[in-house]
């Protein structure tokens, strides 16, 4: 029985060797896969930290240009009142005034429409146009057999826009078909 449990010993001696070879096989292949994995991680986490820092330049850029714009916009609303008492102030020049005077204020207002025209302000054309509440405030409508009903018949206050945003709409008359009265109506 001795050689028995001997050999029984020996067995598991050999069985036990051969699970300590493989755990040492296997240990000395895990701590490759794991810098492996931990090298997939880093690179993850580089690429989404990268993929963060462009976004977030991209974001700041256009937060940047819209804050630009909206200055542009609020600088220029407030500048074409200027523009409007030019002119009006060239409308109301007295005829019998000095011609280097009211030619020097008619230079200033033609000055001050090309500024802003190379700025990109632009006025609203609508004199003969169709109404559109886009662009035009009616202020009044008025009865006008010559021209079609909803065409603006006249101008109250010029409407101006910046690349292709409303700074002011422009304010004017529109045209109305007159109303046909009746033979009782006219009676009364």
């Amino acid at each position: 029985m001795s050689e028995e449990n001997e050999i029984k010993n020996e067995s598991e001696e050999s069985e036990i060797v051969e699970e300590n070879l493989q755990n040492e096989t296997n240990e000395s292949v895990d701590p490759l896969e794991e810098a492996l994995k931990d090298r997939d991680n880093y690179k993850s986490i580089a690429q989404r930290a990268q993929a963060d820092l462009v976004n977030y330049r991209t974001r700041a850029s256009q937060e940047l240009e819209e804050t630009r714009r909206n200055l542009k916009i609020s600088i220029f609303h407030r500048v074409i009142s200027v523009a409007d008492d030019l002119s009006r102030a060239v409308e109301s020049i007295p005829a019998d005034s000095d011609a280097q005077w009211s030619d020097g204020v008619k230079l200033v207002l033609r000055n001050f429409e090309n500024f802003l025209d190379i700025e990109g302000v632009k006025k609203i054309e609508s004199l003969g146009k169709e109404f559109d509440p886009n662009f035009h405030e009616a202020l009044m409508y008025e009865d006008d057999e010559t021209n079609e009903e909803g065409t603006i018949i006249s101008i109250i206050q010029e409407g101006y826009q910046i690349d292709d945003k409303l700074l002011r709409p422009a304010r004017v008359v529109v045209a109305k078909k007159p109303e046909i009265k009746t033979e009782q109506e006219q009676e009364e």
